[in-house]
C-alpha cells in the first residue's frame, strides 16, 4: 500500500470514529482499554458476538495502530488486509478460552492470517473436521455452495482471496468491486462456512 492509500484509509477509518464516538456515545472506550486492557477487550468482545456491532468496531480502533505498523514493514500485505483479518479475529475470537494478553493474540492471530493468505495457503480460520484425502478448498468452498451456505459472489470472492492469495485491492480489482465490499464477503462467508462445518465435513466425505 502507497503512503497516500494508507493515509487515506486513516483519514477515512479517523472520520468515520470521530462520528460514531460522538453519536454512539463512544468517547472514552479507547480510554477504557488502555486502562485495563483484557477486562475492556474482553467485555467489548462478548458484546460484539452478543450482536453489538459498535463494540467490534472500539476493539478495531483499539488495534489500530498496531494494524498500522505491522502493514509498513509487510511488502505483500496492506493496511486493508491486516483490518480485514483483524475484523475476523474480532468476529471468532474465543472469550472464554483465552482471557489474558487479548490484545497482543489479536495481533498475532491478525498477523498468522494475513502472512497464510499472502501465501496463498488456505486459511478459513477454522478447525473443521478432516475430510476425505484429496479434497482441498476449491472442493470446500463447492460444497458451501451447494449446500446454499454461501452464494456464487461469496465464493468466487473468497476463492481469489484464500486460495489464488490476493490482497483485499488486488481481488477488488479483479472482480470489479470494492476493497471493503471483498473484506464484507470475506468476513461473511468465513462465518457462514465455520458455522456449518460439520456439514460440510460430512459433505465432503459423500
Amino acid at each position: 500500500m502507497t503512503c497516500e492509500a494508507m493515509t487515506e484509509t486513516l483519514r477515512r477509518l479517523d472520520a468515520e470514529w470521530n462520528c460514531l464516538s460522538e453519536a454512539a456515545g463512544l468517547v472514552g472506550s479507547l480510554a477504557a482499554v488502555r486502562n485495563d486492557p483484557d477486562a475492556a477487550l474482553l467485555a467489548l468482545l462478548r458484546r460484539h458476538a452478543a450482536g453489538d456491532g459498535l463494540a467490534g468496531r472500539v476493539v478495531l480502533q483499539a488495534l489500530l495502530p498496531k494494524m498500522v505498523r505491522m502493514a509498513s514493514r509487510d511488502a505483500a500485505a496492506d493496511l486493508s488486509d491486516y483490518l480485514a483479518a483483524l475484523w475476523e479475529r474480532i468476529c471468532t475470537y474465543p472469550v472464554a478460552q483465552r482471557p489474558r494478553r487479548v490484545a497482543a493474540n489479536l495481533a498475532l492471530d491478525t498477523l498468522k492470517l494475513v502472512k497464510a493468505r499472502t501465501r496463498g495457503v488456505d486459511s478459513f480460520g477454522w478447525a473443521a473436521p478432516q475430510g476425505p484425502e484429496g479434497w482441498d478448498a476449491e472442493d470446500l468452498l463447492e460444497a458451501g455452495e451447494r449446500l446454499g451456505y454461501i452464494d456464487a459472489t461469496t465464493r468466487r470472492t473468497l476463492r481469489v482471496v484464500y486460495v489464488d492469495g490476493r490482497s483485499s485491492r488486488a481481488a477488488a480489482s479483479e472482480l470489479g468491486t470494492s476493497s471493503d465490499s471483498v473484506r464484507w464477503r470475506c468476513s461473511k462467508g468465513v462465518r457462514a462456512l465455520r458455522a456449518h462445518a460439520l456439514d460440510l465435513a460430512e459433505e465432503l466425505a459423500g
